[in-house]
């Protein structure tokens, strides 16, 4: 079947960290002015990119979802923009790291639809720090020497379907490839995520062109750039914290009380020092984003913006590393409060432990107590698992 000349969808899968919420968050916000422009962002239920993107990826247990929370969602998505004559846009970083049975199963209700496939990518240097306060945001304690231990000189090449979870989730090559397989390369894209200092407007137009929205229709401006990095300071107190609750909260709890209320929403804006990538880690970084650069060259994916912008982004030699912090810091006092004031809240919320999110991780370094479920979890996805 010839696709619909008009109608055309494009997928914007990720990868994470790369600006996304930001994106999604002027796409939410424009809906109306998109739709006028002929771009449809379809809303079929609260959080359906999300939750579609979940069952496109058979991820719910991770989320501890159920399968109603889920099934048909994706259907659901896909019947709204077969009836649109026009450009559709469906957003999530989830679906990055889909394997290619899972992209056919995707693609299939789409069946005779032109697809546009869109990865937005930003530096390993800037990725390293990002992932790893993600990560303890999400409860971990390790530090980034774990981290740089555990994952980021930890990828063996040799064996692709096994890999550590932040390689698996920011080769964009690998991405890229991966979706080619169903889909042809010149209607496969990528998008570098612009430099540091640059205007956070920038992303947004080179998205923008990946996905033929007409310039005019989005105020980049609309809304400030999400998800402020922490300083390494800030990672110190919140790590010290997730020991102080280990084993202590449920997905949700942990989610709301110590990710949003605190990490995201009192620590973000804290003065202190800036996270930076070790410069010694260039052995490893470098020759893993030219060895992609030469990947997308020769495969001839659509690039929006420069490929520059991917080389990593290191501290300079003899830079503190994220781990150093001042003595003193984190303080006992601030985070025996914060861990009271935590427990507190629950107990007088009430929170059903059901729901989902990722929860804080038993601190298996240095707690007595055994491990959680969620735990395991988390460390399960530390470790090099087949994603």
């Amino acid at each position: 079947m010839t696709p619909r000349d008009a109608a055309r969808v494009v997928l914007h899968v990720g990868l994470p960290k790369t600006g996304t919420t930001y994106l999604q968050a002027l796409l939410a916000g424009h809906r109306d002015a998109l739709r006028e422009a002929g771009v449809l962002y379809p809303f079929v239920r609260p959080q359906a990119m999300f939750l579609g993107a979940v069952e496109v990826r058979g991820s719910r247990e991770k989320f501890g979802l159920a399968e109603e929370d889920v099934a048909g969602t994706w259907q659901a998505l896909c019947d709204r923009v077969r009836s649109y004559d026009g450009v559709s846009v469906i957003s999530h970083e989830i679906l990055g790291g889909a394997e290619p049975d899972e992209i056919a199963a995707a693609l299939a209700p789409l069946e005779g639809m032109r697809v546009d496939v869109v990865v937005t990518a930003r530096d390993l240097g800037r990725q390293a720090t990002a992932h790893w306060q993600e990560e303890v945001k999400l409860g971990d304690v390790g530090s980034f020497a774990d981290f740089e231990r555990e994952q980021y000189r930890a990828d063996d090449r040799s064996t692709p379907a096994v890999r550590p979870h932040f390689w698996h989730a920011q080769d964009h090559a690998a991405a890229l490839r991966r979706w080619a397989t169903a889909v042809p390369a010149e209607r496969v894209h990528l998008v570098p995520a612009p430099p540091p200092g640059a205007a956070p407007e920038v992303l947004w137009q080179r998205f923008a062109d990946a996905c033929g929205i007409p310039p005019g229709v989005v105020d980049p401006r609309a809304v400030p750039p999400a998800n402020p990095s922490l300083t390494v300071e800030s990672v110190a107190l919140l790590r010290a914290v997730n020991r102080g609750l280990a084993g202590r909260l449920t997905p949700r709890q942990h989610a709301r009380y110590v990710k949003r209320d605190l990490a995201e929403d009192r620590l973000a804006g804290r003065p202190g020092t800036p996270a930076r990538t070790p410069a010694d880690l260039a052995d490893v970084f470098v020759p893993a984003t030219a060895a992609w650069r030469a990947e997308v060259e020769a495969a001839g994916y659509r690039v929006h913006g420069d490929l520059t912008d991917l080389e990593p982004v290191l501290g300079a030699p003899g830079d503190p590393r994220p781990d150093e912090v001042p003595a003193g810091v984190p303080d006992p006092a601030e985070v025996d409060q914060i861990v009271d004031d935590v427990l507190r809240r629950v107990a007088e919320a009430d929170v059903d432990s059901s729901h989902e999110g990722t929860g804080n991780a038993d601190d298996s370094r240095g707690s007595a107590r055994g491990p959680t479920r969620a735990g395991e979890r988390l460390r399960r996805r530390l470790r090099i698992v087949r994603r």
